[in-house]
């Protein structure tokens, strides 16, 4: 590859990620980031509610002790109801790999590495790029739905570096 065919692929896999795809890549990234978040801020309600309620305990004897231990039970169980419904948890490390594999396709076809190398033929490369990025998508949508598939979450963990699943994203 010569020093003029960086610039044109990066043009073409810009344009392919921001135009074709409407910005797939950074949508994967900023969902990822906001589910993260949402799990982080779930499980700290869960924990901060669930403290409160054993420290009320101290206060035994007071009457407004049940309705305050009741309310932050309810808190409890509603935010672990929600955490399960929503599965920000599963759904998170999902768009991350879905977002870390687009932008390393995107350097390794740049750079004309990997799958990349030797080829001469731009549109070639260019096409196995567009193939490569696909195919990360439609298996991080395939995870989404099999897991939706498979109703509420069953509170199993997936082992690290096994398949995560994940959500569509923009149409």
């Amino acid at each position: 590859m010569t020093e003029n065919e960086l610039p044109d692929r990066e043009t073409r896999a810009k344009r392919y990620l921001e135009h074709d795809l409407r910005g797939q890549r950074d949508w994967y990234s900023k969902r990822a980031s906001r589910f993260k978040s949402r799990v982080q801020i779930v499980g700290m309600a869960v924990v901060s509610a669930g403290a409160l309620t054993m420290f009320l305990q101290v206060f035994n004897g007071a009457p407004w002790v049940p309705m305050l231990t009741a309310f932050f039970g309810a808190v409890v169980s509603l935010a672990e109801g929600w955490r399960q419904i929503a599965r920000y948890d599963e759904t998170w490390p999902a768009y991350r790999l879905a977002s870390e594999r687009i932008k390393r396709e995107q350097r390794v076809y740049v750079n004309g590495a990997g799958a990349y190398r030797g080829l001469t033929d731009e549109t070639d490369a260019f096409l196995r790029f567009v193939e490569n990025v696909e195919a990360i998508i439609a298996e991080e949508q395939r995870i989404y739905w099999q897991k939706r598939e498979e109703g509420p979450a069953s509170g199993r963990k997936d082992e690290p570096g096994k398949q995560a699943p994940g959500q569509a994203g923009p149409q």
